[in-house]
């Protein structure tokens, strides 16, 4: 039998802006999947997450072959300074195999300064724990955050070990956000070390968030290096989002691509609707808030049409469940 699923992911990245810790904070998110036969499945991911007096703890649970419980992913994060002039946080980061075996841990140290305009600094350190138990040092980064009355610079140099051992520049990010007054508009542009010692523009985004009343819109697009060597446009995504008085939430999202099924992905290959997805959220009983995912895809012998649409997935968040609010 064909399933669909989508699974809910833990994300972990450097820090450029860290939120206060509130007082004792909890939720649980649980996904079940949907077969093609509509058959609901209950053998998604389960996120748990708890914060308290500067600590967090995020764990992610799958049911494995043996149909037990086992664990994903454990995040805890601990605040070891703060004070008016940033602050210090201290993450570490363990993997488990699908038997539920630990993988050697990833720790994180990220320091914050705060800078006299209103931006940061913030520098991340990554190691990677080794098979004699020490830790190695994979990652830095530093993150340097600047404000004006309309306008958020950020220029990021990510260093990694190179082949002499030590430290080099591999990448290079440039972000920039204008705020309108209905909105505002982003641009961020990664570069790459070529490995001759320059670095050539690998990856730009683009994005248009507009905010009218209760609906909102965000026009995301991505360019990639083509065969060229210039930056060809790869992706794009238009995202039409209704938050109603009571919390709920209608969204749906265009998403173009050059890979469609049934198509052939050449250099001038145009941008074509490869999938939409509807997302309903709101919030349920026991203060719950339940989120149902459904998409449309084309087929391979009609590729330039949207098929019918299939609810995929259902995620239902109890507790503190408001993590995607923007500053």
């Amino acid at each position: 039998m064909k399933r669909f699923i989508i699974s809910t992911l833990v994300c972990v990245a450097p820090l450029v802006s860290i939120t206060p810790l509130a007082a004792q904070k909890s939720s649980e998110t649980s996904t079940t999947s949907v077969d093609i036969n509509g058959h609901r499945i209950p053998e998604g991911p389960q996120v748990s997450q708890t914060s308290s007096d500067g600590k967090t703890q995020t764990t992610e649970t799958m049911q494995s072959i043996n149909g037990r419980m086992v664990p994903l992913e454990r995040v805890e994060e601990r605040v070891v300074r703060q004070d008016s002039s940033g602050r210090v946080v201290e993450r570490v980061v363990r993997r488990y195999d699908p038997q539920g075996n630990p993988t050697p841990a990833i720790k994180q140290t990220i320091v914050e300064q705060k800078l006299a305009d209103g931006g940061s600094s913030v520098s991340t350190s990554t190691f990677r724990g080794d098979i004699n138990g020490g830790m190695q040092l994979i990652e830095k980064s530093m993150t340097e955050s600047r404000k004006s009355d309309s306008t958020e610079t950020s220029k990021t140099v990510i260093q990694r070990p190179g082949v002499n051992g030590g430290l080099e520049a591999a990448e290079k990010i440039e972000e920039v956000m204008v705020k309108r007054p209905n909105g505002y508009e982003s641009e961020s542009t990664t570069y790459r070390n070529d490995g001759n010692g320059g670095f050539y523009t690998a990856v730009r985004r683009t994005d248009e968030h507009t905010q009218q009343g209760e609906q909102s819109t965000d026009n995301t697009a991505e360019y990639e290096k083509g065969p060229t060597g210039s930056l060809e446009l790869h992706s794009q995504s238009v995202t039409n989002t209704v938050t109603r008085a009571d919390g709920s939430q209608d969204t749906t999202v265009d998403i173009f691509g050059r890979n469609v099924p049934g198509t052939v992905d050449g250099a001038n290959a145009r941008l074509q609707l490869s999938e939409r997805q509807h997302i309903e959220k709101a919030p349920g009983p026991n203060q719950t808030v339940v989120q149902t995912l459904s998409v449309q895809r084309p087929s391979v012998s009609d590729p330039g049409r949207l098929g019918a649409e299939r609810q995929i997935s259902q995620t239902v968040c109890k507790g503190d469940c408001n993590k995607e609010k923007k500053e």
